[in-house]
């Protein structure tokens, strides 16, 4: 058992890299800033990462949970599951920002597939993970297919017959957790066989949405605000095992400033998904 873990550490360790240098090139990414310039000019912060540990005050946090019983129940721990980087991330910052200067969409990514890798070797130690790139379980000539995947996904429709782009129905639906065998249209169904069978997949595995906005006024420090649609599919069947919907405030009590590891408190909110026992869990 504790081999099969330091392989699966070294393999996460390996697609954190893959993240790190290929992340860029799959999703839609937008690093907004209050003056419209992208670029990451602000020189390092001198308070950041230097004083402690970073410390945050969770506010204003709203929640919804959403899983198929009948699709949790075959889950396959010894399949493979297709990771997918973050559909769409929207990195929001001030024009004038000193905590800013590791912040991007792309480092957001990077940040977050370190949270996820965590928990999916926790709760599935045999489940083999494969990053859907172009050089890792895609070949380079799918690079224009995986152009488009993403696109493809967030127009699909999905509940309420809007967008799975639409967040709206799950921040209508606050503090609700409910087990759900929801028809997944046809679209969708389609395109998730599809992409099992390319590529010899049992599951896939993607953040819809990612939305970030850093405050440099909040909390003692600094802090930000977080938004997040993350999802789980069992692709040959075409349904969804659960999703995850987390909004929240996230402001610093410390002298140290949250310019990293901006997920760290998305994840026990993952894995409350990951670890419920759904058969002892009531829809509320």
């Amino acid at each position: 058992m504790r081999s099969m873990q330091n392989k699966m550490k070294l393999a996460g360790s390996a697609l954190l890299v893959s993240v790190l240098l290929l992340g860029g090139c799959a999703g839609l990414r937008d690093d907004a800033t209050a003056g419209g310039d992208s670029g990451m000019k602000d020189s390092p912060c001198e308070e950041c990462g230097t004083q402690g540990e970073i410390k945050l005050k969770i506010t204003e946090e709203k929640s919804y949970r959403e899983w198929n019983g009948a699709a949790y129940a075959r889950m396959d721990s010894g399949a493979v599951v297709g990771v997918l980087p973050t559909l769409k991330i929207v990195a929001k910052r001030p024009e004038t920002c000193k905590m800013c200067h590791s912040f991007s969409a792309d480092a957001l990514d990077f940040d977050l597939a370190h949270i996820e890798d965590s928990l999916f070797v926790k709760a599935f130690p045999k489940m083999r993970r494969e990053l859907l790139l172009p050089g890792m379980r895609l070949p380079d000539s799918d690079s224009l297919y995986v152009d488009t995947l993403s696109v493809m996904f967030l127009k699909s429709t999905f509940a309420d017959g809007k967008k799975l782009s639409d967040m709206q129905p799950w921040q209508e639906r606050d503090g609700i957790e409910q087990n759900l065998n929801r028809e997944v249209p046809a679209g969708l169904k389609n395109l998730l066989n599809d992409v099992a069978a390319r590529y010899e997949l049992r599951y896939i595995s993607f953040p819809v949405f990612l939305e970030v906005e850093m405050m440099p006024d909040l909390g003692k420090s600094g802090g930000f605000t977080w938004k997040i649609l993350w999802t789980l599919w069992d692709a040959r069947y075409g349904e969804l095992v659960f999703l995850t919907y987390s909004e929240f405030t996230a402001a610093s009590t410390s002298r140290v400033a949250p310019e990293k590891e901006w997920s760290v408190p998305f994840a026990p909110r993952l894995w409350k998904m990951f670890s419920t026992d759904l058969n002892k869990l009531e829809n509320h």
